[in-house]
């Protein structure tokens, strides 16, 4: 099955096939081939060994850890994706942007009536002292924002809404 999966601003196409033995086979459109295995943890973290490195996804929220760093990641699956392109709009969850892991506010990009287009900065957050860029997934103007500079904010929580 074809998957299109978003690691920040990067979206890469994959084929994801399962072999007999239970190892998934990964293909990027660019041919570049993976081996992973996976294994859920009692803590409901997914642990992918992808060529023997080690890969923690969180699935409840849409997050991966690899060598020490979190990064928010989205997949959809090429039908999900060519429905919401033939439907011309997209889910509400894209219109919300979330925390991907508890951190601290530096810095909004954006301001309540703006329209902005897809990977329009909104919001750059501290965590673990690495600032991460959050943007906009769909076209649209801000509705809500709801932090400001300095706050912390925990996992999941809704930081800008889209309209």
């Amino acid at each position: 099955m074809r998957y299109l999966v978003t690691v920040g601003e990067h979206t890469l196409e994959v084929e994801v096939t399962r072999g007999p033995d239970g190892v998934y086979g990964a293909r990027a459109k660019d041919g570049a081939e993976l081996q992973v295995s996976a294994q859920t943890n009692s803590a409901g973290v997914l642990d992918l060994r992808v060529n023997n490195q080690t890969v923690q996804v969180l699935p409840s929220v849409g997050e991966v850890r690899f060598q020490g760093q979190y990064y928010a990641v989205r997949t959809a699956s090429w039908l999900e994706h060519a429905a919401i392109a033939a439907g011309g709009g997209k889910g509400a969850l894209e219109r919300k942007v979330l925390a991907s892991m508890p951190g601290r506010i530096v810095q909004i990009a954006c301001q309540v009536g703006q329209a902005v287009t897809v990977g329009a900065p909104l919001v750059v957050m501290e965590a673990m002292k690495m600032q991460n860029e959050l943007s906009a997934q769909c076209d649209g103007v801000v509705r809500v924002i709801n932090v400001s500079v300095g706050q912390t904010v925990e996992r999941g929580e809704l930081l800008v809404e889209l309209e």
